[in-house]
């Protein structure tokens, strides 16, 4: 369980319902923030093999034309690379997108998945999850694009990319849009006073903005080598060497 709470994970399994944005929308607390200019948000796209470019760059501005124009946060796609779909399964997608460093221009790295028979057969006897993004800083995400399941009938690709560009702005937590508003002003406002070419992001364990892609870099690389070292301690503890 604990390593399936390293991602903040879209649509969990059918049986559980759809969870397909933040929260609902709050007219009246939205108008009191001040998002201040528009400003763009650089995602470079990770792309599945039988994914066109077209089909991706669609995908993505379908899911955020409509909100753009409420928070004045275009989304650029800065750059499209060919990544084949690296594990079956939400951990290892994760696991491997977590090796990917942030570098420039990219603010964010969101990769685009495929489906096949397999993950049709799994949806039907297990829980699926549909899109997830890194919980410690929230810039490495995925989601599903191809339709191959039942759950995709509530969740669609389009809901599910929408949902991950949310978390991708700050929103950590669903269903508090309040605080998902003061996380988008917050950024926006830090990348405007510092004129800086970054749209920063969060420390979620400290609270800390990280202010450049070598801090979101450090800040996963301490994350992995903690849990490695833990990973180590337990291996060690259960040894019979370590039971002495």
């Amino acid at each position: 369980m604990g390593r399936l709470l390293r991602a903040v994970p879209l649509c969990i399994a059918l049986a559980l319902g759809a969870c397909t944005s933040m929260g609902h929308q709050d007219q009246a607390n939205r108008a009191r923030h001040d998002f201040g200019p528009p400003t763009t948000l650089s995602v470079c796209l990770y792309v599945d093999n039988g994914i066109s470019d077209d089909e991706a760059r669609a995908l993505v501005s379908e899911a955020w034309q409509d909100e753009a124009p409420l928070y004045g946060v275009d989304v650029k796609i800065a750059q499209i690379k060919r990544w084949p779909r690296p594990a079956a399964r939400m951990e290892g997608i994760m696991a491997a997108l977590r090796k990917e460093r942030l570098e420039a221009p990219c603010d964010r790295v969101l990769a685009l998945i495929g489906r096949d028979f397999g993950d049709f057969m799994w949806s039907l006897v297990a829980p699926e999850y549909l899109g997830a993004v890194n919980t410690d800083t929230l810039t490495h995400g995925y989601a599903v694009a191809r339709r191959a399941s039942l759950n995709q009938l509530i969740s669609p690709p389009v809901d599910v990319t929408r949902h991950e560009i949310y978390h991708m702005l700050g929103c950590g937590k669903h269903n508090d849009m309040k605080r998902c508003y003061d996380q988008i002003a917050t950024l926006k406002t830090w990348k405007r006073e510092h004129d800086s070419d970054f749209f920063p992001a969060w420390d979620f364990q400290s609270g800390r903005l990280l202010d450049s892609r070598d801090a979101v870099n450090e800040r996963i690389q301490g994350s992995d080598m903690r849990r490695a070292a833990r990973k180590d301690e337990k291996r060690v503890a259960a040894s019979p060497a370590g039971a002495r």
